[in-house]
């Protein structure tokens, strides 16, 4: 049976186990040490701009990712609606679908996705778009886990 989740908007006490909202509130600066958070492996900070296509159709999320030895954040610089995707890991380390939630997040919306939560990759709905991506780059550890899912997760927009 495929598994069908409802994104709704996005919110920072919900995502809060799995990825940090970066948002400042009222026009003052906020800092978020968790975006320059230094691995757990040898490495040097990246920054990165992602250019993602939109999705054509339905929103199925066919694996999902994690990085033991980082966090990554995703800060659009031109963009319209796009998925975050989160699920806890079971005991033996699998993502756990039960658990998963999904949030349709805004050009505004920036995250800081947790070290080593299971996540899906950048998806974006509406227009082709540009991100700036910021993770710790692993010298010589594998620091990118890929889970291929039996079944797609639907998405709900």
């Amino acid at each position: 049976m495929t598994l069908v989740l409802k994104a709704r908007p996005v919110d920072a006490a919900a995502l809060a186990p799995y990825a940090t909202v970066l948002h400042a509130a009222d026009g003052e600066a906020r800092a978020f040490p968790e975006v320059m958070e230094k691995g757990d492996v040898p490495g040097a900070h990246a920054f990165t701009i992602l250019c993602p296509q939109p999705v054509d159709g339905a929103v199925r999320v066919a694996a999902l990712e994690r990085h033991p030895h980082s966090t990554q954040s995703f800060v659009p610089i031109k963009a319209g609606r796009w998925l975050i995707l989160v699920a806890p890991k079971t005991a033996i380390g699998e993502p756990d679908l039960a658990g998963a939630l999904a949030f349709v997040a805004g050009p505004e919306d920036a995250i800081c996705i947790g070290q080593d939560v299971w996540h899906a990759g950048l998806t974006v709905l509406d227009q082709a778009a540009q991100f700036g991506m910021i993770m710790w780059k692993a010298e010589s550890a594998e620091d990118g886990v890929l889970w291929q899912l039996d079944e797609a997760v639907e998405v709900e927009i």
